[in-house]
């Protein structure tokens, strides 16, 4: 998940200065990055979900003990990497707010 984040960042391209949109005509970055948490927190939830119903699958005896504890784990790392993004976007609007 951390490298996927980082190579969806790596492709946001830069913006011209002064403009509202990007070099190759795209919608400006602002509008990107917001697609981007987006769509890392649609990962999130789809691994969230697959880990309860492999947690389900296990307690019925239908899921394996490694692929129910391998999606918890995915589950839950995922979720710490979005709370580390909110931490840290919530850290650097708070600083742009004292610099105002």
């Amino acid at each position: 998940m951390e490298q996927v984040l980082i190579d969806r960042i790596r492709d946001l391209a830069p913006l011209e200065p002064g403009s509202g949109a990007s070099k190759d005509g795209k919608p400006a970055i602002g509008n990107e990055f917001a697609e981007l948490i987006s769509g890392l927190i649609s990962e999130v939830n789809q691994k969230q979900k697959a880990a309860e119903d492999n947690a389900v699958g296990l307690a019925k005896g239908e899921v394996g003990i490694m692929d129910a504890v391998v999606s918890l784990n995915e589950a839950d790392l995922s979720l710490r990497l979005m709370m580390q993004i909110r931490d840290r976007a919530i850290d650097s609007y708070q600083r742009i707010l004292r610099t105002i």
